[in-house]
């Protein structure tokens, strides 16, 4: 915000407020700045903004007042929320050597006194971004150091807590330099955090995945022992323990900081990619494990795909392997209902009634996988499973084939065309699904039949007595108003794309045509 932006009258009230000893404003401030009643809250975030611009050392050393001293935990909390959302990058350089000093060595007690965990985890991440400033501006902090190795020694579990947290919470800038400072205790730290991935305590447990990814450097940069390789280990026991306890909102915390991992440091992951892969296929293909998680297991999975580093031998896992992924893939596009509001054409999700977050999810990653694991390798797999799922006597797995056969045509059209055993099989499978026995699966087919792809634009144009006679055929026979809209949205598609020197060989066009301008 601009200067102007603040008059004087709220300046002054901002000093009187923030100079106090009364913290009274402050909690009318959270009041309104964590309520939804407006404009009390627009006003709120307008007087804290030019507390930031005008006083921001002041703000801070308010701020951290109500941290340190407040018995109430909710002010406690509330005071480190908007602390961390003013960012403390801009407000630490403005304090001065004496507040800072005063800061760093208070708010280390503060992580040992503070009971209040969801308040905790808030100044762990203050502390983390403090030491990052503090590390920008040349200085160093060898307490924070001396306060993380005893910490994560304790037998004391909310102090493991902190030092991991703190650790977790790492900016990048700042990870080297924690690192060096670690060097000469890299063997406690990496006992430490061993025992710490295979506590029964699953906070603890996921906070120290994190952990391990702020330290990668230092795990993976020692010469001699492998560091890593045991913490890895430690870490994928620790993930399938926590499923098979049926915590699966830590293993998402999980999977989510192995993602983080692939993202940060891929090439490290290289000697166990192999591995990996068959671990998470096998929680894919757990029946008892969550679609949530599955997802977060295909985000793991994807960007081993897409990572540059890991790319290549992603190409080249055994045929068995893909089969069993892309299989894997399927199954989220079972996540259909066949919901009655979908039959109604004035429904406003209109296509969308019935597909489940995870359907949608699983169309994206697959259009993904194609692209990142190549059309090659992939195509061939696809079609297979195409062809499966087609011959299956649920409609939901005829639905996914077609779904899945929309996937390959949009990202491996011109390969499909090259091949006619591939377009002949592909139009008899739609020319069939015309007069599927669900509705669904038949508003699949001729949606597919409108896609904007050289493969459809092939079929339409070498089948076209075919298909123009089958969606005539279909005009007649579907009496679903859903479907039926895009029975005529289909021939009109195809009428438009099929050259008319070509539609003139239809001796009954002219009667198609009254019957496509009847439905109209």
């Amino acid at each position: 915000m601009m200067e102007a932006e603040f008059p004087e009258e709220l300046q002054t009230k901002a000093y009187g407020i923030l100079s106090s000893n009364d913290v009274e404003p402050l909690e009318s401030l959270y009041s309104h700045l964590f309520g939804s009643q407006e404009p009390q809250r627009s006003q709120a975030y307008t007087f804290l903004h030019c507390c930031k611009k005008h006083f921001p050392h002041l703000l801070f050393i308010k701020l951290f007042f109500v941290i340190r001293c407040s018995p109430v935990s909710d002010n406690r909390s509330r005071s480190a929320l908007v602390l961390r959302y003013v960012k403390v990058c801009d407000l630490w350089p403005k304090l001065s050597l004496t507040a800072q000093n005063y800061i760093k060595s208070h708010i280390l007690v503060c992580l040992q006194e503070e009971v209040s965990m969801p308040t905790l985890r808030l100044i762990c991440g203050i502390v983390s971004e403090m030491g990052s400033e503090i590390s920008k501006a040349g200085s160093e902090w060898p307490e924070l150091i001396e306060f993380l190795l005893n910490s994560i020694q304790s037998d004391y579990e909310k102090l493991q807590q902190s030092a991991l947290w703190v650790l977790a919470y790492l900016q990048k800038g700042f990870r080297p330099v924690v690192c060096e400072a670690l060097v000469p205790s890299l063997e406690p730290l990496h006992s430490a955090i061993l025992q710490a991935l295979s506590s029964p305590n699953a906070d603890i447990q996921v906070t120290a995945f994190g952990a391990v990814v702020s330290l990668i450097g230092l795990f993976t940069s020692s010469k001699g022992r492998n560091w890593f390789n045991d913490l890895l280990r430690a870490m994928m026991v620790g993930f399938f323990n926590l499923l098979s306890h049926l915590k699966e909102e830590y293993a998402r915390g999980a999977v989510n900081e192995l993602i983080m991992l692939v993202m940060d440091e891929p090439q490290i992951l290289k000697p166990y990619l192999n591995h990996l892969v068959l671990d998470m296929l096998n929680v894919l293909e757990c029946k008892k494990v969550t679609d949530e998680t599955k997802l977060f297991v295909d985000k793991f999975l994807l960007a081993m795909a897409e990572a540059t580093d890991l790319a290549p031998m992603m190409r080249e896992l055994p045929h068995e392997t893909m089969v069993r992924l892309l299989r894997t893939a399927m199954q989220l596009l079972l996540s259909i209902k066949d919901d009655n509001a979908w039959y109604n054409t004035e429904s406003e999700l209109g296509e969308n009634d019935g597909k489940m977050d995870v359907y949608k999810a699983g169309i994206l990653f697959l259009k993904k996988l194609l692209t990142a694991l190549g059309e090659i390798q992939i195509l061939p797999i696809c079609f297979e499973l195409f062809l499966e799922h087609m011959e299956a006597d649920e409609w939901k797995k005829r639905h996914a084939g077609i779904s899945l056969l929309a996937v390959i045509a949009e990202e491996c059209s011109d390969e499909m065309v090259m091949k006619k055993d591939c377009l002949d099989q592909v139009t008899a499978i739609i020319l069939k699904s015309f007069r599927d026995p669900h509705p669904r699966v038949c508003w699949a087919a001729f949606n597919f039949m409108q896609q904007p792809t050289n493969l459809v634009q092939a079929i339409q144009i070498l089948y076209h007595l075919r298909i123009v006679c089958a969606l005539d055929a279909a005009l007649d026979q579907h009496q679903n108003p859903t479907v039926k809209e895009q029975v005529v949205s289909a021939l009109k598609c195809l009428l438009k794309n099929v050259p008319s020197g070509i539609l003139r060989m239809h001796t009954d066009l002219d009667t198609i045509l009254w019957k496509l301008k009847k439905e109209v």
